[in-house]
């Protein structure tokens, strides 16, 4: 896997270390079916490229991460999107004119990083440089990202990428990525779901579509009046208690990644389900006889446990604490009676 954000296939060459993978994603295939069929999700953040690529459809150029993306391989983004913008100047200004001389032009403008270097609209940190400055700086050749991995072709590493040759590596890139490197993987993934069910079941969606049935949401989102709506306060709890009132506000507040993991908390799953939070119950119970005064959950069966805190500042730093030291979820032992 190659990236802390959506996740792509790492494209490997023929061997030990790609059947090993191939097996693996096999399980994967046969988990994410089991999951689908039994009406549960597998968290994994699976880029929609992954499900394009299950569907037997093409992924291009465009799907190579870019600048920002926090992921390896941005060099190949930068380089396709370069070769590009060369293409289309070459067709505008060749005309008439010798085209290794107008290649040559492009490569060597100081416009470079402020076309292909950031990310939106942030210049401040663009470098002043040029195309033919920026790849021989890198020493950037073709391997798999541009600066490591796997060779591209017999020369590899020991071939650089330059204006004249910048195209081809995009296209030997595009193919070790979404092509030769993952097809095995690809299969094996297909073969593993196929196995759980007919795999033609899924050509009648999109890969967005497939990527939300199998990974749910991408983004926890949810208002007050959809908290108040899907968390359910039982056991003497009312809508109009201070600790369910408390809890909604902080809920609120929580920024995407402790939302994530306040989920984790109380269902063992990370992500919210196909349809958001419109999918998701939670049911909440006091807890008077909490000694430790931290929240508890029962994550089977998306419970949670509130002690009679004071203030909402009280609440909100315990549960903080508590979906933040939460490492792994086991069943609850129930208390003596």
């Amino acid at each position: 896997m190659l990236c802390r954000k959506s996740l792509l296939i790492r494209p490997l060459p023929e061997g030990h270390q790609r059947n090993e993978a191939a097996r693996r994603f096999h399980f994967l295939g046969r988990l994410m079916g089991q999951a689908l069929r039994e009406g549960f999700i597998v968290p994994l953040p699976l880029a929609e490229e992954v499900f394009a690529l299950i569907l037997g459809r093409k992924v291009g150029a465009s799907s190579f991460p870019r600048p920002g993306s926090g992921m390896a391989g941005e060099l190949c983004g930068v380089f396709a999107d370069f070769a590009a913008h060369l293409v289309a100047e070459e067709t505008k200004q060749a005309l008439g004119k010798d085209q290794p001389s107008v290649r040559q032009a492009i490569a060597e403008r100081k416009d470079f990083g402020y076309r292909f270097l950031v990310e939106g609209e942030d210049t401040s940190a663009a470098k002043c440089t040029s195309f033919e400055e920026y790849a021989a700086d890198l020493g950037a050749s073709f391997v798999e990202t541009g600066l490591s991995g796997t060779a591209l072709n017999t020369e590899g590493e020991n071939m650089a990428v330059t204006v004249s040759n910048v195209c081809e590596f995009v296209d030997q890139a595009q193919q070790f990525w979404f092509g030769s490197g993952v097809c095995v993987q690809v299969e094996a993934l297909r073969t593993g779901l196929n196995d759980v069910f007919p795999f033609d079941c899924l050509l009648a969606f999109s890969p967005a579509e497939l990527r939300n049935m199998f990974c749910g949401e991408d983004r926890i989102e949810w208002d007050e009046a959809a908290l108040t709506s899907h968390l359910h306060p039982v056991g003497g709890l009312k809508q109009d208690s201070p600790v369910y009132r408390w809890l909604v506000a902080v809920l609120l507040d929580m920024d995407q990644a402790t939302r994530s993991r306040f989920l984790d908390f109380v269902s063992s799953c990370p992500r919210l389900p196909p349809g958001g939070i419109a999918n998701f119950h939670l049911d909440v119970y006091p807890d008077p006889t909490s000694k430790q005064g931290f929240p508890r959950s029962r994550a089977c069966a998306n419970q949670l446990y509130l002690p009679p805190y004071s203030s909402r500042e009280e609440l909100g730093e315990r549960l903080h604490e508590a979906v933040h030291s939460s490492s792994g979820h086991h069943e609850q032992r129930m208390r003596d009676l």
